[in-house]
């Protein structure tokens, strides 16, 4: 596995071609949850592509957009124009040291900025090829896991679950159940405390670390395979071009 573990000479060797680079954040996660949440879950998600793809896993951004949690104790933010910034100078990086595909993995709902960063980058680098897949491929089967997907926005039953099975020993028991009667745009205009006062938009009670187990490897085989989809797509739109100029 080519990590940050490794030495600049054992990855220069290893000569890959493509990296991972997981976007966490550091955010409140209402009673039962770490604030680490996001960049906990990124950082094991990114890993177990990155080795199906035999790509250079760069250490997951533990910082991100998280403005919507307010002065909540523990959370840390980027401005958008920041992270941005902040995505951008790592892919330059990557691609001055010779790797030309990149994929990002987002492991936080709010970071709308990254869309446009990644097609700034596209745009002004040719030869680079900068990838956010989704964590869905017709190849890998999309049955339902949990049970109220369609409700969560934060700390509900998806994220408790992968915790429970990434990081058990720092979930806690006391679980509340919140579903506010507003739709998720009200991020935009509030702090989640004042939506929720608990902050827990979902029904984390219905979560184990068997429905998270279960949801990361999906999640890995999808994005390894969306990834590679990808690549293989844009490999064959270069070719052809090259071939008719």
């Amino acid at each position: 596995m080519l990590d940050a573990y490794c030495t600049s000479d054992e990855i220069a060797a290893a000569r890959p071609d493509i990296a991972v680079i997981g976007i966490g954040a550091v955010e409140q996660h209402s009673d039962h949850l770490p604030v680490g949440t996001d960049w906990i879950g990124v950082s094991g998600l990114s890993r177990l592509v990155a080795e199906r793809l035999g790509a250079f896993l760069v250490p997951a951004l533990p910082f991100s957009m998280s403005q919507c949690h307010g002065a909540a104790a523990g959370t840390v933010w980027l401005k958008p124009e920041t992270l941005a910034e902040v995505l951008n100078d790592l892919v330059i990086s990557l691609y001055n040291a010779g790797i030309r595909k990149v994929v990002v993995i987002n492991g936080h709902g709010g970071n709308f900025v990254l869309e446009a960063t990644i097609q700034e980058l596209n745009l002004s680098n040719p030869d680079l090829q900068v990838i956010m897949p989704s964590s869905s491929s017709p190849g890998v089967p999309q049955g339902p896991i949990f049970e109220t997907a369609h409700l969560e926005v934060h700390a509900g039953e998806s994220e408790t679950s992968t915790q429970l099975y990434f990081n058990a020993e720092h979930v806690k028991d006391e679980r509340v159940d919140y579903v506010p009667p507003v739709g998720r745009e009200f991020l935009d205009y509030a702090v989640i405390r004042q939506i929720s006062p608990h902050g827990v938009w979902g029904v984390p009670s219905k979560a184990t670390a068997e429905k998270g187990e279960k949801a990361t490897l999906r999640d890995a085989e999808a994005i390894a395979a969306q990834a590679r989809a990808i690549f293989a797509t844009l490999d064959a739109h270069k070719a052809r071009a090259e071939g008719v100029e």
